[in-house]
Protein backbone atom coordinates (compact mmCIF):
# COMPACT_ATOMS: atom_id res chain seq x y z
CA UNK A 1 0.00 0.00 0.00
CA UNK A 2 1.26 3.50 -0.81
CA UNK A 3 1.57 6.09 1.93
CA UNK A 4 -0.14 9.40 1.36
CA UNK A 5 0.54 12.82 2.91
CA UNK A 6 -1.40 16.09 2.93
CA UNK A 7 -0.35 19.78 3.30
CA UNK A 8 -2.49 22.46 4.82
CA UNK A 9 -2.06 26.24 4.41
CA UNK A 10 -3.95 29.40 5.27
CA UNK A 11 -6.09 31.41 2.96
CA UNK A 12 -3.32 33.87 1.94
CA UNK A 13 -0.46 31.43 1.45
CA UNK A 14 2.03 29.97 3.93
CA UNK A 15 2.90 31.90 7.10
CA UNK A 16 6.37 33.52 7.36
CA UNK A 17 8.98 31.14 8.72
CA UNK A 18 9.80 33.29 11.79
CA UNK A 19 6.20 33.13 12.98
CA UNK A 20 6.21 29.35 12.64
CA UNK A 21 9.46 29.12 14.63
CA UNK A 22 8.15 31.34 17.46
CA UNK A 23 4.92 29.37 17.71
CA UNK A 24 6.84 26.07 17.83
CA UNK A 25 9.16 27.40 20.57
CA UNK A 26 6.22 28.64 22.67
CA UNK A 27 4.51 25.26 22.38
CA UNK A 28 7.66 23.43 23.46
CA UNK A 29 8.22 25.73 26.47
CA UNK A 30 4.56 25.46 27.50
CA UNK A 31 4.83 21.68 27.54
CA UNK A 32 7.92 21.57 29.78
CA UNK A 33 7.49 20.93 33.55
CA UNK A 34 8.53 23.71 35.99
CA UNK A 35 12.18 23.69 37.06
CA UNK A 36 12.42 22.24 40.59
CA UNK A 37 14.62 24.16 43.02
CA UNK A 38 18.07 22.62 43.33
CA UNK A 39 17.37 19.94 40.78
CA UNK A 40 20.35 18.78 38.81
CA UNK A 41 18.78 15.83 36.92
CA UNK A 42 15.42 15.41 35.29
CA UNK A 43 13.34 12.26 34.83
CA UNK A 44 11.75 12.16 31.41
CA UNK A 45 10.35 8.61 31.82
CA UNK A 46 6.82 8.26 30.43
CA UNK A 47 4.59 6.28 32.78
CA UNK A 48 3.02 3.15 31.31
CA UNK A 49 -0.59 3.49 30.31
CA UNK A 50 -3.04 1.34 32.19
CA UNK A 51 -4.28 -1.53 29.99
CA UNK A 52 -7.80 -1.04 28.67
CA UNK A 53 -10.00 -3.78 30.16
CA UNK A 54 -12.63 -3.60 27.41
CA UNK A 55 -12.31 -4.68 23.80
CA UNK A 56 -14.90 -4.57 21.04
CA UNK A 57 -14.88 -5.99 17.54
CA UNK A 58 -16.76 -7.95 14.97
CA UNK A 59 -17.17 -8.67 11.32
CA UNK A 60 -19.77 -8.41 8.58
CA UNK A 61 -20.19 -10.85 5.72
CA UNK A 62 -22.14 -10.62 2.47
CA UNK A 63 -22.60 -13.91 0.57
CA UNK A 64 -24.21 -14.86 -2.74
CA UNK A 65 -24.83 -18.44 -3.93
CA UNK A 66 -26.11 -19.54 -7.34
CA UNK A 67 -27.63 -23.03 -7.61
CA UNK A 68 -27.65 -24.45 -11.14
CA UNK A 69 -30.14 -27.24 -10.60
CA UNK A 70 -30.24 -30.82 -11.83
CA UNK A 71 -33.86 -31.98 -11.86
CA UNK A 72 -32.94 -35.61 -12.63
CA UNK A 73 -31.49 -36.30 -9.17
CA UNK A 74 -32.93 -37.65 -5.94
CA UNK A 75 -31.64 -34.61 -4.09
CA UNK A 76 -33.64 -32.29 -6.35
CA UNK A 77 -36.83 -34.33 -5.99
CA UNK A 78 -36.53 -34.37 -2.21
CA UNK A 79 -35.82 -30.66 -1.76
CA UNK A 80 -38.08 -29.18 -4.43
CA UNK A 81 -40.98 -31.65 -4.33
CA UNK A 82 -44.24 -29.92 -5.24
CA UNK A 83 -42.52 -26.73 -6.45
CA UNK A 84 -41.15 -25.41 -9.74
CA UNK A 85 -37.94 -23.45 -9.10
CA UNK A 86 -36.88 -23.51 -12.75
CA UNK A 87 -33.29 -24.13 -13.77
CA UNK A 88 -31.70 -21.84 -11.15
CA UNK A 89 -32.16 -20.58 -7.62
CA UNK A 90 -30.22 -17.85 -5.83
CA UNK A 91 -29.39 -17.38 -2.16
CA UNK A 92 -28.43 -14.12 -0.48
CA UNK A 93 -26.98 -13.75 3.01
CA UNK A 94 -26.01 -10.75 5.12
CA UNK A 95 -24.33 -11.60 8.40
CA UNK A 96 -23.01 -9.56 11.30
CA UNK A 97 -21.10 -10.93 14.30
CA UNK A 98 -20.35 -8.63 17.23
CA UNK A 99 -17.90 -9.42 20.02
CA UNK A 100 -17.03 -7.80 23.32
CA UNK A 101 -14.72 -8.83 26.15
CA UNK A 102 -13.70 -7.49 29.53
CA UNK A 103 -10.60 -8.58 31.42
CA UNK A 104 -9.49 -7.66 34.91
CA UNK A 105 -6.57 -9.53 36.44
CA UNK A 106 -7.65 -13.19 36.59
CA UNK A 107 -11.23 -12.57 35.41
CA UNK A 108 -12.48 -12.46 31.82
CA UNK A 109 -15.95 -12.17 30.26
CA UNK A 110 -16.62 -12.74 26.54
CA UNK A 111 -19.73 -12.32 24.36
CA UNK A 112 -20.13 -13.08 20.64
CA UNK A 113 -23.52 -12.57 18.97
CA UNK A 114 -24.56 -13.80 15.52
CA UNK A 115 -27.14 -11.99 13.34
CA UNK A 116 -27.98 -13.56 10.01
CA UNK A 117 -30.39 -12.45 7.25
CA UNK A 118 -30.96 -14.94 4.44
CA UNK A 119 -33.12 -15.10 1.34
CA UNK A 120 -33.58 -18.45 -0.38
CA UNK A 121 -36.08 -19.98 -2.78
CA UNK A 122 -38.19 -21.09 0.17
CA UNK A 123 -37.84 -18.42 2.82
CA UNK A 124 -36.58 -14.99 3.81
CA UNK A 125 -35.86 -13.96 7.37
CA UNK A 126 -33.56 -13.18 10.26
CA UNK A 127 -31.82 -15.48 12.69
CA UNK A 128 -30.25 -14.23 15.92
CA UNK A 129 -28.11 -16.33 18.24
CA UNK A 130 -25.51 -16.02 20.97
CA UNK A 131 -22.49 -18.01 19.76
CA UNK A 132 -20.36 -17.30 22.82
CA UNK A 133 -21.18 -15.97 26.27
CA UNK A 134 -18.93 -17.09 29.10
CA UNK A 135 -16.80 -16.02 32.04
CA UNK A 136 -13.36 -17.37 32.88
CA UNK A 137 -11.41 -17.17 36.12
CA UNK A 138 -7.73 -18.11 36.36
CA UNK A 139 -6.81 -18.48 40.03
CA UNK A 140 -3.30 -19.54 38.94
CA UNK A 141 -1.21 -19.67 35.77
CA UNK A 142 -2.01 -23.39 35.40
CA UNK A 143 -5.75 -23.39 36.12
CA UNK A 144 -8.73 -21.81 34.33
CA UNK A 145 -12.40 -22.19 35.27
CA UNK A 146 -15.08 -21.56 32.61
CA UNK A 147 -18.85 -21.12 32.82
CA UNK A 148 -21.16 -20.34 29.93
CA UNK A 149 -21.24 -20.90 26.18
CA UNK A 150 -17.86 -21.45 24.53
CA UNK A 151 -16.65 -23.14 21.31
CA UNK A 152 -15.42 -26.73 21.55
CA UNK A 153 -12.82 -27.61 18.89
CA UNK A 154 -11.43 -31.06 19.62
CA UNK A 155 -9.55 -33.26 17.19
CA UNK A 156 -6.78 -32.72 14.67
CA UNK A 157 -8.52 -33.36 11.33
CA UNK A 158 -9.12 -30.65 8.73
CA UNK A 159 -12.27 -31.96 7.01
CA UNK A 160 -13.65 -34.30 9.71
CA UNK A 161 -13.22 -34.84 13.45
CA UNK A 162 -14.51 -38.29 14.43
CA UNK A 163 -13.11 -37.83 17.97
CA UNK A 164 -14.64 -34.36 18.30
CA UNK A 165 -17.83 -35.67 19.84
CA UNK A 166 -18.96 -32.17 20.88
CA UNK A 167 -17.77 -30.26 17.81
CA UNK A 168 -20.12 -28.37 15.56
CA UNK A 169 -19.93 -29.28 11.86
CA UNK A 170 -17.27 -27.13 10.23
CA UNK A 171 -16.53 -26.00 6.68
CA UNK A 172 -12.92 -27.03 5.94
CA UNK A 173 -12.73 -24.57 3.03
CA UNK A 174 -13.92 -21.57 5.06
CA UNK A 175 -11.73 -21.68 8.19
CA UNK A 176 -12.78 -18.17 9.20
CA UNK A 177 -16.35 -19.32 9.85
CA UNK A 178 -17.36 -18.96 13.50
CA UNK A 179 -19.06 -21.97 15.11
CA UNK A 180 -21.65 -21.87 17.86
CA UNK A 181 -20.35 -22.93 21.25
CA UNK A 182 -21.58 -25.41 23.84
CA UNK A 183 -22.91 -24.39 27.24
CA UNK A 184 -20.94 -25.95 30.06
CA UNK A 185 -19.12 -25.67 33.37
CA UNK A 186 -15.50 -26.61 32.92
CA UNK A 187 -11.90 -26.42 33.99
CA UNK A 188 -8.55 -26.48 32.22
CA UNK A 189 -5.37 -27.41 34.01
CA UNK A 190 -1.93 -27.65 32.39
CA UNK A 191 1.46 -28.53 33.84
CA UNK A 192 4.84 -28.18 32.15
CA UNK A 193 7.95 -30.28 32.70
CA UNK A 194 11.56 -29.61 31.81
CA UNK A 195 14.31 -31.99 30.74
CA UNK A 196 11.73 -34.72 30.14
CA UNK A 197 10.25 -36.58 27.19
CA UNK A 198 6.84 -35.50 28.54
CA UNK A 199 6.87 -31.71 28.11
CA UNK A 200 3.26 -30.85 28.99
CA UNK A 201 0.22 -32.53 30.47
CA UNK A 202 -3.25 -31.03 30.66
CA UNK A 203 -6.81 -31.90 31.56
CA UNK A 204 -10.08 -30.38 30.38
CA UNK A 205 -13.28 -31.43 32.16
CA UNK A 206 -16.84 -30.36 31.27
CA UNK A 207 -20.35 -30.69 32.65
CA UNK A 208 -22.98 -30.00 29.97
CA UNK A 209 -26.56 -29.72 31.30
CA UNK A 210 -29.59 -29.86 29.01
CA UNK A 211 -32.07 -27.06 29.66
CA UNK A 212 -35.13 -26.79 27.40
CA UNK A 213 -35.08 -23.65 25.31
CA UNK A 214 -31.71 -22.53 26.65
CA UNK A 215 -28.78 -24.92 26.63
CA UNK A 216 -27.62 -28.09 24.79
CA UNK A 217 -31.11 -29.14 23.71
CA UNK A 218 -29.58 -31.26 20.90
CA UNK A 219 -27.69 -33.38 23.47
CA UNK A 220 -30.71 -34.99 25.10
CA UNK A 221 -33.84 -34.34 27.12
CA UNK A 222 -34.48 -31.62 29.66
CA UNK A 223 -32.41 -31.97 32.86
CA UNK A 224 -30.01 -34.49 31.33
CA UNK A 225 -26.41 -33.96 32.41
CA UNK A 226 -23.61 -34.88 29.98
CA UNK A 227 -19.93 -35.05 30.83
CA UNK A 228 -16.71 -34.87 28.82
CA UNK A 229 -13.01 -35.13 29.68
CA UNK A 230 -9.93 -34.55 27.55
CA UNK A 231 -6.40 -35.43 28.64
CA UNK A 232 -3.60 -33.71 26.73
CA UNK A 233 0.05 -34.78 26.46
CA UNK A 234 2.99 -33.26 24.64
CA UNK A 235 5.23 -36.32 24.49
CA UNK A 236 8.37 -36.51 22.34
CA UNK A 237 7.12 -33.41 20.47
CA UNK A 238 3.86 -35.18 19.64
CA UNK A 239 0.48 -33.68 20.63
CA UNK A 240 -1.82 -36.41 21.97
CA UNK A 241 -5.40 -36.14 23.28
CA UNK A 242 -7.43 -38.81 25.07
CA UNK A 243 -11.15 -37.98 24.96
CA UNK A 244 -14.18 -39.36 26.81
CA UNK A 245 -17.84 -38.32 26.44
CA UNK A 246 -21.07 -39.74 27.87
CA UNK A 247 -24.62 -38.77 28.73
CA UNK A 248 -28.07 -40.28 29.39
CA UNK A 249 -29.08 -40.01 25.71
CA UNK A 250 -25.60 -40.24 24.19
CA UNK A 251 -23.46 -43.25 23.30
CA UNK A 252 -20.49 -44.00 25.53
CA UNK A 253 -17.65 -42.49 23.48
CA UNK A 254 -13.87 -42.78 23.62
CA UNK A 255 -11.42 -41.03 21.33
CA UNK A 256 -7.73 -40.40 20.74
CA UNK A 257 -6.02 -37.97 18.41
CA UNK A 258 -2.45 -36.97 17.62
CA UNK A 259 -0.46 -34.44 15.59
CA UNK A 260 3.28 -34.36 14.95
CA UNK A 261 5.68 -32.34 12.84
CA UNK A 262 8.05 -34.81 11.21
CA UNK A 263 9.91 -31.89 9.62
CA UNK A 264 9.41 -28.10 9.53
CA UNK A 265 7.41 -28.49 6.31
CA UNK A 266 5.76 -31.88 6.89
CA UNK A 267 3.20 -32.91 9.54
CA UNK A 268 0.94 -35.90 10.17
CA UNK A 269 -2.23 -36.22 12.23
CA UNK A 270 -4.92 -38.74 13.05
CA UNK A 271 -7.99 -39.59 15.13
CA UNK A 272 -9.70 -42.75 16.36
CA UNK A 273 -13.19 -42.88 17.91
CA UNK A 274 -15.15 -45.73 19.48
CA UNK A 275 -18.83 -45.24 20.31
CA UNK A 276 -20.58 -47.98 22.27
CA UNK A 277 -24.29 -48.72 22.59
CA UNK A 278 -25.28 -46.59 19.60
CA UNK A 279 -29.00 -46.83 18.84
CA UNK A 280 -29.47 -47.93 15.23
CA UNK A 281 -32.75 -48.32 13.37
CA UNK A 282 -33.06 -51.69 11.66
CA UNK A 283 -35.69 -53.28 9.46
CA UNK A 284 -37.05 -56.47 11.02
CA UNK A 285 -38.07 -59.57 8.99
CA UNK A 286 -41.75 -58.59 9.36
CA UNK A 287 -41.05 -55.19 7.75
CA UNK A 288 -41.30 -53.13 10.92
CA UNK A 289 -38.50 -50.87 12.15
CA UNK A 290 -36.88 -51.46 15.52
CA UNK A 291 -33.90 -50.20 17.47
CA UNK A 292 -30.76 -52.23 18.05
CA UNK A 293 -27.48 -51.18 19.65
CA UNK A 294 -24.05 -51.52 18.11
CA UNK A 295 -20.47 -50.36 18.57
CA UNK A 296 -19.17 -48.01 15.88
CA UNK A 297 -15.50 -47.34 15.18
CA UNK A 298 -14.43 -44.31 13.13
CA UNK A 299 -10.97 -43.08 12.24
CA UNK A 300 -8.97 -40.54 10.29
CA UNK A 301 -5.36 -40.21 9.22
CA UNK A 302 -3.87 -37.30 7.29
CA UNK A 303 -0.85 -35.26 6.35
CA UNK A 304 0.09 -31.67 5.55
CA UNK A 305 3.06 -30.75 3.34
CA UNK A 306 4.43 -27.32 2.39
CA UNK A 307 6.93 -27.13 -0.48
CA UNK A 308 9.47 -24.44 -1.35
CA UNK A 309 7.00 -22.75 -3.73
CA UNK A 310 4.51 -22.01 -0.90
CA UNK A 311 2.18 -24.75 -2.14
CA UNK A 312 0.35 -26.57 0.65
CA UNK A 313 -0.92 -30.14 0.23
CA UNK A 314 -3.47 -31.61 2.67
CA UNK A 315 -4.74 -35.18 2.36
CA UNK A 316 -7.01 -37.17 4.71
CA UNK A 317 -8.57 -40.62 4.70
CA UNK A 318 -11.75 -40.90 6.80
CA UNK A 319 -13.59 -44.06 7.85
CA UNK A 320 -17.14 -43.39 9.07
CA UNK A 321 -18.26 -46.12 11.46
CA UNK A 322 -21.87 -44.96 11.16
CA UNK A 323 -21.82 -44.89 7.35
CA UNK A 324 -22.87 -47.33 4.65
CA UNK A 325 -21.04 -48.87 1.71
CA UNK A 326 -23.97 -48.68 -0.70
CA UNK A 327 -26.21 -45.70 -0.06
CA UNK A 328 -28.89 -46.62 -2.56
CA UNK A 329 -29.63 -50.30 -1.99
CA UNK A 330 -32.31 -50.95 0.62
CA UNK A 331 -30.10 -51.04 3.73
CA UNK A 332 -30.47 -53.26 6.71
CA UNK A 333 -29.42 -50.38 8.92
CA UNK A 334 -31.65 -47.34 8.46
CA UNK A 335 -29.82 -44.85 10.63
CA UNK A 336 -28.12 -44.15 13.91
CA UNK A 337 -27.92 -41.47 16.56
CA UNK A 338 -24.19 -41.54 17.17
CA UNK A 339 -23.72 -37.85 16.46
CA UNK A 340 -24.37 -35.67 19.52
CA UNK A 341 -26.05 -33.16 17.22
CA UNK A 342 -28.95 -35.62 16.75
CA UNK A 343 -31.09 -36.49 19.81
CA UNK A 344 -31.28 -40.17 20.58
CA UNK A 345 -35.07 -40.11 20.28
CA UNK A 346 -35.00 -38.79 16.71
CA UNK A 347 -34.72 -40.59 13.38
CA UNK A 348 -31.39 -40.17 11.61
CA UNK A 349 -31.67 -41.10 7.96
CA UNK A 350 -28.72 -42.24 5.90
CA UNK A 351 -29.94 -40.71 2.64
CA UNK A 352 -27.09 -38.83 0.94
CA UNK A 353 -29.53 -36.01 0.32
CA UNK A 354 -29.98 -35.35 4.04
CA UNK A 355 -26.59 -36.07 5.64
CA UNK A 356 -23.10 -34.68 5.12
CA UNK A 357 -20.97 -37.58 3.89
CA UNK A 358 -23.07 -40.56 5.07
CA UNK A 359 -20.90 -43.12 3.27
CA UNK A 360 -18.33 -45.44 4.78
CA UNK A 361 -14.96 -44.27 3.43
CA UNK A 362 -13.77 -40.93 2.07
CA UNK A 363 -10.68 -39.16 0.78
CA UNK A 364 -10.17 -35.40 1.16
CA UNK A 365 -7.45 -33.59 -0.79
CA UNK A 366 -6.74 -29.87 -0.88
CA UNK A 367 -3.94 -28.06 -2.74
CA UNK A 368 -3.52 -24.34 -2.06
CA UNK A 369 -1.08 -21.90 -3.62
CA UNK A 370 -0.02 -18.67 -1.93
CA UNK A 371 0.36 -15.62 -4.21
CA UNK A 372 0.36 -17.39 -7.60
CA UNK A 373 2.01 -15.40 -10.41
CA UNK A 374 3.25 -13.04 -7.68
CA UNK A 375 -0.24 -11.61 -7.12
CA UNK A 376 0.00 -10.21 -3.61
CA UNK A 377 -2.39 -11.37 -0.89
CA UNK A 378 -4.07 -13.94 -3.16
CA UNK A 379 -4.44 -17.64 -2.34
CA UNK A 380 -5.92 -20.10 -4.81
CA UNK A 381 -6.91 -23.66 -4.01
CA UNK A 382 -8.50 -26.83 -5.29
CA UNK A 383 -10.23 -29.30 -2.97
CA UNK A 384 -12.12 -32.55 -3.48
CA UNK A 385 -14.06 -35.04 -1.37
CA UNK A 386 -14.21 -38.55 -2.86
CA UNK A 387 -16.56 -41.35 -1.82
CA UNK A 388 -14.21 -44.32 -2.10
CA UNK A 389 -17.00 -46.88 -2.54
CA UNK A 390 -19.15 -45.37 -5.30
CA UNK A 391 -16.28 -43.25 -6.75
CA UNK A 392 -18.36 -40.07 -6.92
CA UNK A 393 -16.74 -36.85 -5.78
CA UNK A 394 -17.21 -33.14 -5.26
CA UNK A 395 -14.70 -30.82 -6.98
CA UNK A 396 -14.23 -27.44 -5.34
CA UNK A 397 -11.91 -24.80 -6.86
CA UNK A 398 -11.67 -21.53 -4.96
CA UNK A 399 -9.67 -18.45 -4.05
CA UNK A 400 -9.24 -15.93 -1.25
CA UNK A 401 -7.93 -12.38 -1.77
CA UNK A 402 -7.12 -9.82 0.92
CA UNK A 403 -6.62 -6.56 -1.00
CA UNK A 404 -6.51 -4.37 2.12
CA UNK A 405 -6.20 -4.99 5.83
CA UNK A 406 -9.30 -6.58 7.39
CA UNK A 407 -11.08 -7.15 4.06
CA UNK A 408 -11.36 -10.68 2.67
CA UNK A 409 -12.93 -11.64 -0.66
CA UNK A 410 -13.50 -15.35 -1.35
CA UNK A 411 -15.12 -17.46 -4.01
CA UNK A 412 -15.56 -21.14 -4.85
CA UNK A 413 -17.52 -23.40 -7.19
CA UNK A 414 -18.95 -26.72 -6.03
CA UNK A 415 -19.11 -29.28 -8.87
CA UNK A 416 -20.58 -32.68 -7.82
CA UNK A 417 -19.63 -35.47 -10.22
CA UNK A 418 -20.84 -39.05 -10.30
CA UNK A 419 -23.17 -41.49 -12.00
CA UNK A 420 -26.76 -42.20 -10.98
CA UNK A 421 -27.27 -43.78 -7.55
CA UNK A 422 -24.04 -42.35 -6.16
CA UNK A 423 -23.68 -39.85 -3.34
CA UNK A 424 -22.49 -36.85 -5.36
CA UNK A 425 -24.21 -37.92 -8.58
CA UNK A 426 -27.57 -37.43 -6.83
CA UNK A 427 -26.89 -33.94 -5.47
CA UNK A 428 -29.52 -31.31 -6.42
CA UNK A 429 -27.02 -28.93 -8.09
CA UNK A 430 -25.14 -29.36 -11.36
CA UNK A 431 -22.76 -26.75 -9.98
CA UNK A 432 -22.90 -24.13 -7.24
CA UNK A 433 -20.82 -20.91 -7.53
CA UNK A 434 -20.48 -18.93 -4.33
CA UNK A 435 -18.80 -15.61 -3.49
CA UNK A 436 -18.54 -13.74 -0.21
CA UNK A 437 -16.90 -10.64 1.25
CA UNK A 438 -15.90 -10.43 4.92
CA UNK A 439 -14.77 -7.29 6.73
CA UNK A 440 -13.26 -7.35 10.24
CA UNK A 441 -13.36 -4.42 12.63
Amino acid sequence: MQERSARFSGGNGPAPSWIVAVLALCLMLWGLPPFPAGASEYDFAIPEADPVPWSFGGRVTARYTWHRLNDDTAGYRRIYAGTDPGANTHDLQALAELSASWRSNAFQAVVLTHHDWTRTFFDTGWDHAVYEGYVSISPSLNLTLDAGKKPVLWGTGYAWNPAGFLNRTKDPDDPGLNLEGRTYLGLDYIKSFYDSALNNIGITAMILPVIDGFANTELGENKDVNAAVKLYFLWHDTDIDLIWFNGPDQPHSFGIDFAKNLAPHFAVHGELAVQKEVDVQQIKPDGTIGLVQETQVSGLVGLRYLNTHDTTFIAEYYHNGAGQDDLWDAPASMGSTASPTVPATSVSTTSPATQRNPGRDYLYVKISQKEPADILYLTTWMATVVNLHDHSFNLLPGLTWTPVTNLEISGRVGIPLGSAHTEFGEKPDRFRPEVWMRYYF
